[in-house]
């Protein structure tokens, strides 16, 4: 639990294809209706967090100017410096750990006191679907019982791992995919444009700040040579046993959890392009030639292994701590089983 984590030296605005959400939730505060618990919800690479950091900002802020944090007050000047008194951020000890029970139940002191400044207070708890059982339930008590002012603001990839009663206590902001439009826009205003940026936000299953993270260098060679993997498993060529053991800690600026993800999306293009009939990229090209069987009996398989590797990425976030090299290994065999 931190409350002196570095943030952005400027205060943080909405992103382009936020303005909606941004202009509905903002009308929700300022007329004094804020719900005391809110769930940020979407896939990875929309930019949740840039949207929690603003609306934190406007918040503490002490004289707001069109709906944004003005910057220049003593409340902004806190919050930059990551010190305000009225709010805690609370996440895992180490990236992709669990949010423990004890995280949760040291919360009691800073919800029960009142705001050294007359405001509200806000905690920030991300990624949301971190909690485990018991650090679940200890939340839920803290919403089901609300101190006045204090608002919970949840983020999460994966809402779906969150209590069903924990889902039902918050508001939720649903972050959907912008149009690609005004993703490519953004991708270009941001220095990545024509094929490369398509590409990219194809990879990303439609999110821009992914799709940028994604055009790097480094995570190209990494996702070319994953894929090349795939395909000599597909053939037959490599072991599940020997290519887990390389990809159970993929390296500098992907986790395991990252990885699923990219795989995912890769199935995803796997199924688009199997029920239509444009062209297809290349490379996807390949591993659908190589895929057995025709029509719904070719797909079926691939929508059940997009099932388990929603089912690992899952156990991943949950803090159940599964064994990585295992659970890889298990996801590597049934892939090579899709080609049997």
């Amino acid at each position: 639990m931190s409350q002196s984590d570095p943030l952005h030296a400027a205060i943080p605005s909405p992103l382009p294809w936020q303005r909606e959400a941004w202009t509905r939730l903002g009308g929700q505060w300022h007329a004094g209706r804020c719900p005391h618990a809110l769930l940020l919800s979407g896939q990875p690479g929309l930019g949740k967090r840039r949207f929690a950091e603003a609306f934190v900002a406007m918040v503490l802020c002490d004289a707001p100017r069109q709906g944004l944090a003005c910057g220049d007050c003593r409340g902004c000047k806190l919050w930059r410096a990551g010190s305000h008194p009225d709010f805690l951020r609370v996440q895992p000890e180490k990236d992709g750990g669990p949010l423990k029970v004890e995280q949760i139940r040291q919360l009691g002191g800073f919800v029960g006191r009142t705001s050294g400044r007359e405001g509200a207070r806000v905690v920030w708890l991300a990624p949301a679907e971190a909690m485990n059982v018991n650090a679940a339930n200890a939340l839920l008590k803290n919403l089901e019982e609300p101190a006045s002012s204090v608002i919970f603001l949840l983020i999460s990839d994966a809402p779906s791992g969150l209590l069903p009663t924990i889902r039902s206590r918050c508001q939720t902001v649903a972050f959907p995919a912008p149009s690609e439009e005004s993703a490519l826009q953004w991708l270009k205003d941001g220095g990545l444009q024509g094929s490369a940026a398509r590409s990219a936000l194809t990879v990303a299953g439609g999110a821009p700040l992914r799709a940028l993270a994604l055009a790097e260098p480094e995570s190209l060679e990494l996702r070319q040579q994953f894929l090349a993997d795939l395909a000599q498993l597909s053939q037959g060529s490599s072991s599940a046993v020997t290519l887990a053991g390389r990809w159970e800690s993929p390296g500098e600026g992907c986790d395991l959890t990252e990885l699923l993800l990219y795989w995912q999306q890769w199935v995803v293009q796997l199924l688009k392009a199997r029920s239509s009939d444009t062209g297809v990229d290349e490379q996807v090209g390949v591993f659908l030639q190589r895929l057995p069987g025709e029509g719904g009996e070719a797909v079926r398989p691939l929508f059940l292994f997009y099932d388990q590797l929603l089912q690992a990425r899952q156990a991943l976030s949950s803090g159940a701590n599964p064994n990585r090299r295992l659970l890889i290994e298990e996801l590597l065999i049934r892939w090579s089983r899709l080609y049997r």
